[in-house]
């Protein structure tokens, strides 16, 4: 039954497999996360998801911890994070740690399966459902803290997580999911809150560290499979809420040796108790007993106790199996005869007289006035026709069972089974043959070959006499290759910060390093590390956005030898220096900018994010003006040389945020202009020519 319903469960599992592409993705510190987006009105909200159309697109993209955003920007809005999404972080075997934020409120089905190095987790009070095989088969788990938030668990939802040795099921969860802890052998006790109501389908199947488990009063039914295969459970108690069992609920619970059945109890589903072959008392409660479906106690002693009332006559002990005779229980006693016959004979004490395998009854009283049953339980011993297989070796003689043949051969005797029935028992003999055979063997440089008889350390042909499998004598060959071992260097660069964890490393200072390996042929090896620490640059400081004619102009402070410039999350430049002019611009929007410091592969944190809405203002020129900045950049003095100019024209000098720090006039016609600025702080300032005709801007690099 249990097959049954596991391969239903894959079969649902094969048909809601489904590919989808994400959204968008964004960087949390240094994680690429993948976005779905599940609300495009207020309130704004996405679910983490998988890359692409492969479900297991993070398996080989993240190791060690991972941590989710509450909220992320895309496209100019944050988007509250609410879900972590149906298989996001499936077969990712190298996550060994994930943060929640307490924005999720459920986590889907499938979404940490197979995590198999997630040691634990902290799931945040804002959640309120585990989804089906969330975090079926992470075998690292060992611990578990589900929060008052949930009021469900689903199904297969820690199946298979067999490290796992406790669980706290809050006051909160209503529902536990079928095979919801399924194969969770590590797991050695569990308390279930009486806010549930029902154990579930094969709940607790294959949980065989399982030794003691207490059901609240609460529980109304256990279900099929509940605690199949828990071989360690020793002592449950069911309580008087519950009213059925379900098949196979107990089934191979080998360790149990009693169990009471409450007054409560209607219905024992098929195999409810099949193969609980430790139980030596069964404790009913019911005048009138449950209904008892199929072989329930298959597999049980057809000897056990049964303390039953019999109108006002104390317990007493008496025969019964249970499986075969359940309307009765607490009402009858039973006096069971469990004998055997040979094919051809016939019972005929007691009263009986019967000569076929079955049970067969008689009704009785009791000296105690009960109404009683003598029960034969009759089994016919068939003659058998059987075959022994045997091997010898040439020279040797078969000789067990009356036989006595050095051949070859198929040959025939009339026995006695230990039933007293006669039978017949055939010989299929086989003589083996002696064997020359080789082994082809390989050995590491300063080892030895040391089996089989052999004592060998250089390559080379061998052979000694041996015994076959079969005790045969033979003749072993040994042909031995010695293989080298390899002295390798790996040169490799990290960033500041880092550590280099490949090939068994795990150091972070530049310099050779050195670990012993193995090779793969199996032979120690060492491998250096010639390891080169790069310097990881500061983050920029001061960003300051300054509104020009018609661009942004973007300053910072650093010292790298190169930015890389964010506008809207996006990367739009490389610069050497720490200025940056953006005049891919459109009037009334707003810009957000960051920046990022390189040297090389290493980068620093962002800037702090700076934005601002732009305003254009359109280019007002003389087709015929001419002007001229030099020297550009200059060390301070610089010539402004200007022509054609209509009427006169106003020179104003900005600095860097945008103040008037000089201003000139200049005359229509041809002006040269001298501007000093020898006094003023290095950096980049701004020249406008202005009138009712003419504006003008030019940049002046001061150094």
């Amino acid at each position: 039954m249990k097959k049954s319903l596991l391969i239903l469960f894959a079969i649902i599992t094969t048909i809601t497999l489904h590919t989808q592409a994400e959204d968008f993705s964004a960087v949390n510190n240094g994680d690429t996360i993948y976005y779905n987006i599940t609300s495009s009105t207020s309130p704004l909200t996405v679910e983490v998801t998988y890359r692409g159309s492969s479900y297991s697109s993070y398996s080989n993209e993240y190791s060690g911890a991972v941590s989710i955003p509450d909220s992320v920007l895309y496209s100019g809005n944050y988007y509250k994070v609410t879900s972590i999404g149906y298989l996001a972080f499936i077969d990712c075997s190298g996550l060994t740690s994930i943060t929640i934020p307490s924005s999720v409120i459920s986590i889907g089905g499938g979404a940490f399966s197979s995590c198999t190095s997630l040691t634990s987790i902290t799931i945040p009070n804002s959640v309120t459902s585990i989804g089906s095989g969330a975090f079926s088969n992470c075998t690292g788990l060992t611990s578990i803290t589900i929060p008052n938030s949930v009021t469900s668990i689903g199904d297969n939802a820690f199946s298979g997580c067999s490290g796992l040795t406790s669980i706290s099921i809050p006051n909160s969860v209503t529902s536990i999911g079928s095979s919801a802890f399924s194969g969770c052998s590590g797991l050695t006790s569990i308390s279930i809150p009486n806010s549930v109501t029902s154990i579930g389908v094969f709940t607790f199947s294959g949980c065989s560290g399982l030794t003691s488990i207490e059901l609240p009063n609460s529980i109304t039914s256990i279900g099929g499979g509940a605690f199949y295969g828990c071989s360690g459970l020793t002592s449950i108690t069911i309580p008087n809420s519950v009213i059925s069992i379900g098949s196979s609920a107990f089934y191979g619970c080998s360790g149990l040796t009693s169990i009471s059945i409450p007054n409560s109890v209607t219905l024992i589903g098929e195999w409810a108790f099949a193969y609980c072959s430790g139980l030596t008392s069964i404790i009913c409660q019911a005048i009138n007993p449950p209904a008892v479906q199929g072989n329930s106690f298959l597999g049980v002693s057809k000897t056990i106790p049964l303390y039953v009332p019999c109108n006002s006559i104390p317990s007493y002990n008496s025969a019964l199996y249970w499986s075969d005779f359940t309307n009765n229980i607490g009402i009858r006693a039973f006096q069971l005869i469990d004998t055997s016959i040979c094919k051809g004979q016939t019972y005929t004490s007691n009263g009986f007289n019967n000569n076929l395998t079955g049970l067969y009854s008689q009704n009785l009283n009791t000296i105690n006035g009960c109404d009683s049953l003598i029960i034969l339980n009759l089994f016919v011993n068939p003659t058998y026709n059987d075959t022994i297989f045997a091997e010898i070796c040439p020279g040797e003689t078969y000789s067990q069972f009356g036989f006595n043949k050095s051949a070859t051969g198929f040959y025939t005797q009339s026995l006695q089974t230990f039933k007293g029935c006669d039978s017949i028992i055939n010989l299929s003999l086989i003589v083996n043959p002696i064997y020359n055979d080789t082994i082809i063997a390989e050995i590491c440089t300063n080892e030895t070959y040391t089996l089989n008889g052999f004592n060998e350390s250089n390559a080379g042909f061998y052979t000694r006499n041996l015994q076959t499998i079969k005790g045969c004598d033979s003749i072993v060959n040994l042909s031995l290759f010695v293989n080298p071992i390899y002295i390798d260097t790996i040169f490799a660069e990290i960033c500041q910060g880092e550590t280099y964890s490949q090939y068994g490393f795990n150091v972070n200072s530049s310099g050779l390093h050195t670990q012993s390996l193995q090779a793969i042929n199996g032979c120690d090896s060492v491998v250096n590390l010639s390891l080169d620490v790069n310097p990881t640059p500061n983050k920029p400081l001061s960003l300051v956005i300054y509104q020009m004619t018609n661009y942004f102009e973007l300053t910072w402070q650093g010292n790298s030898s190169e930015y890389d410039i964010y506008r809207n999350d996006s990367l739009i430049a490389n610069v050497s220096q720490p200025i940056y002019l953006d005049n891919n611009l459109l009037n009334g929007t707003p810009y957000c900018y960051k920046v990022k410091a390189r040297i090389g592969d290493c980068e620093s944190e962002f800037s702090d994010l700076a934005c601002k809405s732009f305003v254009g203002l359109e280019d007002i020129s003389q087709s015929n003006l001419q002007v001229k900045l030099y020297p550009n950049p200059s060390d301070g003095k610089a010539k402004l040389n200007v022509e054609g100019l209509n009427t006169e024209a106003d020179v104003l000098v900005y600095d860097m945020v945008g103040r008037i720090v000089q201003r000139h006039s200049l005359n229509k016609g041809k002006n040269d202009l001298e501007i000093d600025l020898s006094g003023y702080a290095k950096g980049v300032y701004s020249v406008r020519i202005v009138n009712d005709s003419v504006n003008q801007t030019l940049k002046l690099i001061v150094r």
